[in-house]
């Protein structure tokens, strides 16, 4: 361990996850930024390494943490929904406080970098995200590398109707927050052999207990049954259930796969839908 390094002012400067870095500090932490990587002014850094690596006494053990490049504009403009909730796997946007007004924050997974940590010796913050938004990123990054991939024979059996199924999933995005998926096999089948899968939809809390749910939901099930009902008896749909954010447990959703759409092994560019759980938004 180097014993000049002292983590105490790290902690002491309330450095840690989703902390955004004060303009000069962002200046050097720009010139390090990969070549990939477009910087324009306003941009901000967002430092995403986990709180304990952040103050690790030991620089021998984490020299350096991760930040993350966004662009902000005010939130007079809407969000992308195809871009929230850590949907798409590439892109995010979120709303959230900046400077005392709203704001649209947007993401991409590539651009980030790692900067030294001593860096962070020279000042404070120049604020922090919301403990929500700061989580959301936090789990859009790890879904980079934890995303589910599913067998490329089911894949086959029903890519030619993927943009329909995107049209669903876009027309009811306000009311499906993530879909899960069971299989009943992850093994490559053969073409006489057919796949059977099971959906849980998640809706977000507010939309079940608001107006509409009563309708919206039978609506939703029968869509996504159509879509589905069209590949047997190659996959085999056993059922639909939309249920509210508040009320699926993690037992609920254990032999369940998040059903995002951009990890198809023929690897479409598309957009995902995803669920964070245990966010509980």
């Amino acid at each position: 361990m180097n014993e000049t390094f002292d983590s105490g002012v790290i902690a002491d400067n309330n450095w840690r996850q989703g902390a955004i870095l004060g303009t000069d500090l962002a200046l050097l932490a720009f010139k390090l930024a990969p070549k990939t990587v477009s910087v324009a002014d306003g941009d901000l850094l967002v430092l995403t390494s986990h709180d304990c690596d952040i103050v690790n006494f030991s620089i021998d053990k984490e020299p350096v943490v991760e930040v993350l490049r966004a662009t902000a504009r005010a939130s007079t403009s809407k969000i992308d929904k195809q871009q929230s909730w850590g949907r798409n796997p590439r892109q995010l946007e979120l709303a959230t406080e900046f400077e005392g007004r709203q704001t649209i924050l947007s993401f991409s997974v590539h651009d980030r970098w790692f900067i030294p940590r001593e860096l962070l010796h020279k000042g404070a913050p120049d604020s922090h995200l919301p403990n929500k938004e700061r989580r959301l990123i936090a789990e859009w990054l790890a879904k980079r590398y934890i995303r589910a991939a599913f067998p490329t024979a089911f894949d086959l059996r029903w890519r030619t109707q993927l943009k329909f199924w995107q049209k669903l999933l876009s027309q009811h995005s306000d009311w499906i927050q993530g879909i899960y998926m069971r299989l009943s096999t992850f093994d490559e089948l053969e073409d006489n052999l057919p796949y059977k899968c099971h959906f849980i939809a998640a809706v977000p809390y507010q939309q079940a207990n608001g107006d509409g749910w009563v309708e919206k939901r039978p609506e939703i099930e029968t869509e996504i049954e159509s879509i589905w009902g069209q590949f047997n008896p190659h996959i085999v749909c056993e059922g639909v259930e939309l249920l509210s954010t508040d009320e699926i447990t993690l037992a609920d959703i254990d032999n369940y796969q998040r059903f995002d759409v951009d990890w198809v092994s023929f690897a479409d560019d598309s957009q995902s839908i995803a669920i964070e759980n245990d966010m509980g938004i």
